[in-house]
């Protein structure tokens, strides 16, 4: 009799794993010195990055200490540290509950997910990597931080790492948890609305002198953390990380294709250097549809139309929404806060990025027209008019936010007027900014291409990926000068202000209907 053939032992997720990585290490073209020497570099690289961001902290904190408080009653240091910090929490549990945390790639999903093989040992992995990245990366982040504190010593920079680290790969289990379990696809929502809540509380307590010497009185946040306290905040990270693991086998095969093709997309926007295609792949769809439908008169012409649908669309999406008042916020807390007030460039760099997150924000219509150009060429409408009635929309609402700005900036002093006036006088050139950002010429990967280290890149795509961001900076010059030089507006510069931004603004609009009229 033949001998019985040995039943083959089930697939176990660790041996396909093990499989895949043997596999590409046979057809690679590396060996491990070169891996050595890769890693070597790293290391090099962020040491300096971090002995540069460093020195650059402390620079920054000895400028401070030698100037007075501009602000009566500006708001706490530890006040607005606390606000950064929920942002930047919000910030990250929203992008691992867009992107997974827990996903199958394309290739993944087609061999990996058909085996009889134990989806836990398959995933865990990604888990292990995600966590790992997380907390790397927020160790690295928190290094200079934690190297300027007063009276820094080794110990408190090494627990200051080890708590940033063990809270980042705590969120990952967190979220990861929650994944398996089915509850995620609402957290993105929620952190959004907190970090919103933050910033509007922080800023109303900047431009309240009580409210702001009652937050004064609280105990402070930061300065050095326990040793104790940072194992304690590792020891959670590592119970969340278990149970999380303990959980991945739950999670359904649709849902890992359905967010391995969506953090494909936002990978290949990232390297391509293509942040508007990186926004339509982080964008949530609606779940629903509006339960209140809205009733409009009919609209007497297509710019009406236009300039309805508009504002429709801005109505229904809180995302936008809550991204305007963080814009209206950002300028008063870089204008209003203990240490930053003392520093005029701090200003102009928190007006500047509230009015670009402003301008993208109000830009959404704009980018929607653009993506489906089908519904603009269904209306009689030419390049220019078309062009007109993009700018309606985002012109009112930045009319608003810049106006808050300036009223908000010029609050503390006797030239409320004139700051807000001067404030004002850059909305044509950010409403110019949102649509010529919106309607940027796509990509050209059929002409010469360029090698970086993330990989290679259209010839020119930093000078697509910065139209809109130029007509910006380039219309505020008048007021980021008010900024930086540290006094009242003069009547001679708001005037120049608004003359500049409406010629920028106009120069910038009729070559965006040219460039329309010429594809059309």
């Amino acid at each position: 009799m033949a001998a019985a053939t040995p039943a083959a032992a089930p697939l176990d997720g660790r041996e396909v794993r093990r499989l895949t990585r043997r596999s590409a290490a046979a057809r690679a073209s590396t060996t491990w010195w070169t891996r050595v020497e890769d890693a070597w570099s790293t290391i090099a690289y962020v040491a300096i990055l971090l002995a540069v961001a460093g020195g650059w902290l402390a620079s920054v904190r000895d400028e401070i200490s030698v100037r007075e408080p501009v602000a009566a009653a500006p708001l706490p240091a530890s006040a607005a540290a606390l606000v950064a910090l929920v942002v930047v929490v919000a910030g990250l549990i929203g992008l691992l509950d867009r992107l997974g945390p827990i996903s199958a790639s394309p290739a993944a999903a087609g061999w990996w997910l058909p085996l009889p093989a134990d989806r836990r040992g398959l995933l865990r992995g990604d888990l292990v990597r995600l966590a790992a990245g997380c907390a790397a990366t927020s160790a690295v982040l928190a290094l200079p931080l934690a190297m300027v504190l007063p009276g820094a010593t080794p110990a408190t920079v090494t627990a200051a790492a080890v708590t940033a680290a063990a809270a980042a790969a705590g969120l990952v289990g967190a979220v990861a948890l929650a994944q398996t379990r089915g509850r995620t696809g609402r957290l993105s929502t929620v952190a959004g609305a907190v970090a919103v809540l933050a910033s509007t509380t922080a800023a109303l307590l900047a431009i309240a002198p009580p409210l702001a010497r009652a937050a004064g009185e609280l105990p402070a946040v930061g300065g050095a953390v326990p040793l104790a306290a940072a194992l304690a905040a590792a020891a959670v990270a590592v119970l969340l990380l278990v149970a999380a693991d303990r959980g991945l086998g739950r999670i359904g095969a649709g849902a890992l294709r359905t967010l391995g093709s969506t953090s494909a997309f936002a990978s290949a926007s990232v390297f391509s250097m293509d942040l508007r295609d990186l926004g339509r792949a982080l964008a949530r769809p609606p779940r629903r549809a509006p339960s209140r439908p809205r009733r409009f008169r009919p609209a007497r012409g297509p710019g009406r139309a236009v300039v309805l649908a508009d504002l429709t669309l801005m109505a229904r999406s809180p995302w936008q929404l809550g991204q305007l008042l963080v814009a209206v916020a950002l300028p008063v807390l870089a204008v209003r806060t203990e240490g930053l007030d003392r520093l005029p460039v701090a200003g102009a760099v928190g007006l500047v990025l509230g009015w670009l997150l402003a301008a993208v924000a109000v830009g959404h219509p704009s980018r929607q027209g653009h993506a489906m150009p089908a519904l603009d060429r269904l209306l009689p409408l030419s390049p220019g008019r078309l062009v007109v009635a993009r700018a309606v929309v985002p012109a009112v609402l930045l009319t608003v936010v810049c106006g808050c700005g300036g009223l908000l900036i010029g609050q503390s002093g006797d030239d409320l007027f004139a700051w807000t006036v001067l404030a004002l006088g850059a909305v044509p050139a950010w409403t110019a900014a949102a649509v010529r950002g919106a309607y940027r010429p796509e990509l050209d990967w059929g002409g010469p291409v360029v090698s970086t280290p993330m990989g290679i890149v259209p010839a020119g795509a930093g000078a697509t990926l910065v139209q809109g961001v130029d007509v910006g900076l380039l219309g505020s010059a008048p007021i980021l000068v008010a900024l930086l030089v540290d006094g009242p507006p003069l009547a001679v510069l708001v005037a120049v202000q608004w003359g500049w931004a409406t010629a920028v603004a106009t120069a910038a609009l009729t070559y965006l209907a040219h460039r329309g009229a010429a594809k059309g």
